[in-house]
C-alpha cells in the first residue's frame, strides 16, 4: 500500500509538473488530466518515458542513466504488458546495432530487474532486454551465455516446469542432488542462515505428525539447503532434523532456481516439476494434512 500510494504521489507530480527538469536526468513527461486510472497514467508514462532524452547524452552519462533508468523502472509494475513490451522494444531499436550501448541498458535491467537485491523483480521485461543480447551479432558469446544461464533459471523456476540439477553439500560434507532423491512430492526449503523465522517453522515441521507420518513413507521428502557456506552452528541446528529429511548447504543454488525472495519454499512431484512456489509454511502444513488424510482413506 506505500508503494501505490508513493507511486500515486509521483504521478501527481509529474503531472502537475512538480517535477522540474533539474532534478531529472532529462524531462520526464507530463501526464494528461484526462487519464484518471493508476494503469492509464503507468501506461502513458512508461510509453514516453524517454522521449524527452538526449539519448547521445543519457547513454554516455552513467549517473544520468542510472538515475533515469532506476525511475523507469519504479512504474513498471503498474503498466499494462503490452505497453512495457512497447516501450522497452522501442528503446532497445535505438541501439539494434550497437553492441557497447546494448548492453548498458541490459547491465542497468539486470540491476534494476534481476538481482541480486534488485529493485523490482520483472522476469518478462527482463527477458525482453536479454534478448537483445541473444540477438546481438557484435556481443560476445561469453556474454550470451551468461544472460542465457539467466532466462534458464527464470524459466525452470516457473510452476509446470522441471527444475535444473542443484547440488548440496551434507553436515557430512558429502555432495547431494535434489534431482536424485525420492519422494512422490517434494519441499524444497530453502533460507538464508540465522534466520529467526525460519527456525521456527522448522520446529513446526518437525512437530507435525502429518509431516512426519509422510516422511516416513516417503509420501513427502523435505529437502532443507541453507544458502551459504556450513558453519559450526549451522551443523549443531540440523543435527536433530528427522532421519528422513535431507539438510544441505549451497552457495549456487541460486544460479538454477530463484531465490531472489528468501526464504523460498517449492513444492515438487516425483519428475522434479515444479508444483507451487512461494509458499508458506502454512501452505506447507496443509498439504500435508491433505496427503496423510487421503492415505488414511485408502
Amino acid at each position: 500500500m506505500k508503494k501505490i500510494l508513493t507511486l500515486v504521489i509521483l504521478l501527481s507530480s509529474f503531472a502537475a509538473g512538480i517535477c522540474a527538469q533539474e532534478a531529472t536526468p532529462f524531462p520526464y513527461p507530463e501526464i494528461p488530466d484526462s487519464l484518471t486510472t493508476l494503469q492509464q497514467r503507468t501506461d502513458y508514462l512508461v510509453i514516453n518515458f524517454w522521449k524527452g532524452a538526449d539519448m547521445k547524452k543519457v547513454i554516455n552519462d552513467t549517473t544520468a542513466l542510472n538515475r533515469a533508468f532506476a525511475d523507469y523502472t519504479t512504474f513498471i509494475p503498474y503498466a499494462s504488458p503490452d505497453s512495457v513490451k512497447k516501450s522497452i522494444n522501442h528503446l532497445l531499436a535505438l541501439y539494434k546495432n550497437d553492441a557497447k550501448n546494448t548492453l548498458k541498458l541490459v547491465k542497468r535491467a539486470e540491476k534494476e530487474m534481476y538481482g541480486p537485491n534488485p529493485s523490482i523483480i520483472a522476469n518478462e521485461p527482463y527477458m525482453l532486454f536479454t534478448k537483445a543480447v541473444f540477438t546481438n551479432k557484435k556481443i560476445n558469446q561469453k556474454e550470451k551465455e551468461k544472460y542465457l544461464a539467466h532466462v534458464k533459471m527464470i524459466n525452470s523456476s516457473q510452476v509446470g516446469s522441471s527444475i535444473q540439477p542443484i547440488r548440496y553439500a551434507t553436515r557430512y560434507n558429502a555432495v547431494h542432488e535434489v534431482h536424485e532423491q525420492p519422494g512422490e512430492y517434494k519441499v524444497l526449503y530453502f533460507h538464508l542462515p540465522d534466520d529467526e523465522e525460519v527456525s521456527m517453522n522448522h520446529l513446526r515441521l518437525k512437530a507435525d505428525a502429518a509431516v512426519n507420518a509422510l516422511s516416513k513413507t516417503g509420501t513427502l521428502k523435505i529437502i532443507d539447503i541453507m544458502s551459504g557456506d556450513p558453519t559450526d552452528e549451522w551443523k549443531k541446528s540440523v543435527s536433530d532434523f528427522p532421519y528422513e529429511w535431507e539438510t544441505g548447504t549451497s552457495t549456487t543454488a541460486g544460479d538454477y532456481i530463484d531465490l531472489r525472495i528468501m526464504p523460498a519454499i517449492y513444492l515438487l512431484d516425483q519428475n522434479n516439476k515444479i508444483i507451487a512456489r512461494n509458499m508458506s509454511i502454512e501452505s506447507v502444513l496443509q498439504i500435508a494434512k491433505a496427503l496423510y488424510q487421503k492415505q488414511q482413506q485408502q
